[in-house]
């Protein structure tokens, strides 16, 4: 889903630039869009049950214009763009995929692993059954265990 609300987002980008380009006006800069929470598990398509969302988290920040067509873009299929996405804690060494290549924007998704600390560390008992079956799944990412030490999270709580 989330693919498909970039590519509209690219190709109107390139429409904007076109007419910024026609009348004189700066265009929008190349844009970078990070997914993370349960959107970049569910995009993540992984072999564990992700329970569905409407809110879509985004981890940097973008552009007024962009931002405001990107959250349309996401409403017209029944999401919601979190105002304060933003916010959300992630780990410092947080990885991101890229998924999406356009001419005027790049779209990624937090690596699942570090999603699932994320969770494990801020909302443990929300997504308690979710951490369980990912400690025991075939996605089960190792460095888990190093970044739970790090990050002061008991893994042993969610077994």
């Amino acid at each position: 889903m989330i693919n498909q609300v970039f590519d509209q987002l690219d190709l109107w980008i390139e429409q904007k630039n076109q007419e910024a380009q026609t009348e004189g006006f700066l265009g929008i800069n190349r844009v970078d869009i990070r997914i993370v929470g349960q959107t970049a598990l569910l995009e993540a398509n992984l072999h564990i049950y992700v329970a569905a969302t409407i809110d879509v988290d985004t981890k940097n920040q973008i552009e007024y214009s962009v931002r405001k067509k990107f959250s349309e873009l996401l409403e017209v299929r029944g999401k919601i763009l979190d105002p304060v996405g933003h916010e959300a804690w992630m780990p410092d060494e947080t990885e991101y995929r890229q998924i999406f290549d356009g001419s005027n924007l790049s779209g990624y998704i937090a690596e699942p692993v570090f999603v699932i600390l994320s969770k494990a560390k801020k909302a443990p008992v929300k997504n308690k059954d979710l951490i369980a079956e990912y400690l025991a799944s075939v996605d089960l990412d190792q460095r888990i265990f190093q970044l739970a030490r790090k990050y002061q999270v008991d893994l042993d709580a969610f077994v």
